[in-house]
């Protein structure tokens, strides 16, 4: 068998049992699903899963750890005078990811995790604004520390709000939103 075809099967295998640990998850906490439920959702052997997991808890650090880095990949592609010139194209692009991984982000941003992810999201937004896209400044308030701190608080508080809301708003109207509360927050 190719390794490719091997390889596309794998990735179908794991995001079958991301997928059935994601709706498992919105209806109850992590400590009360077992690894025979989940692999009967996702129509996975037991064996299959223990391929490639510890245990359940392993693969919620891995799905986590893939949605870090999915969304580390797109802050990324944005450049320090892009983001400068062009905030709201980011917060488009990262409204849009949320949207996208809406059951994902919401199981994190809700009940059990919220506390570990939601400080994970604010450290890589930080880490960008500060270090990466270092002189990164905002209308009227330079690189203020604090100026950085609101903006990140209130964006990932948004991303939470809308989350735990049901993700009403499409991702645009919530970017068009996150972008006028930061300049006018940062204006006064």
């Amino acid at each position: 068998m190719a390794p490719e075809k091997e390889d596309r099967r794998v990735r179908r295998t794991k995001e079958r049992l991301r997928q059935a640990l994601t709706q498992l998850l919105l209806e109850k906490d992590i400590h009360d699903i077992t690894v025979r439920e989940l692999t009967d959702l996702a129509d996975v052997n037991r064996g299959t899963f223990y391929t490639h997991y510890k245990d359940i808890y392993d693969l919620l650090e891995q799905t986590e750890n893939a949605l870090f880095s999915e969304l580390e990949g797109l802050l990324d592609s944005y450049p320090q005078q892009e983001v400068m010139e062009h905030t709201s194209a980011l917060l488009l692009d990262v409204f849009r990811f949320i949207g996208r991984n809406r059951n994902l982000c919401r199981v994190f941003l809700d009940r059990q995790s919220v506390d570990r992810f939601s400080q994970r999201l604010n450290g890589l937004i930080y880490r960008k604004c500060l270090h990466e896209w270092q002189g990164l400044t905002l209308p009227g308030l330079g690189s203020s520390r604090y100026a950085l701190e609101f903006v990140v608080g209130g964006t990932v508080g948004l991303v939470r709000s809308w989350a735990l809301g049901g993700f009403v708003e499409p991702p645009e109207e919530m970017a068009a939103l996150s972008d006028r509360l930061i300049l006018s927050g940062i204006r006064g």
